[in-house]
């Protein structure tokens, strides 16, 4: 997840993260908090949502394991 993180803000894509400490709050204000609290380079990801042209989320989720 961490190399498709990296891909899709080499590509410019829209993104949608999840990190895990936002499992452990309780509205959208404190989940925004805890998300701008983790690391940039390396947020503790456990979701991940990406938008663009297909090309380019493909290439960012190539050889991800999806749901494991």
């Amino acid at each position: 997840m961490a190399r498709a993180w990296r891909q899709s803000l080499e590509r410019g894509l829209t993104r949608a993260a999840y990190v895990r400490a936002m499992f452990k709050t309780g509205d959208d204000v404190a989940n925004r908090a805890v998300f701008r609290a983790e690391p940039a380079d390396a947020p503790d990801l456990v979701g991940l949502a990406l938008r663009g042209p297909r090309k380019d989320v493909d290439k960012a989720v190539k050889g991800a394991a999806l749901h494991p």
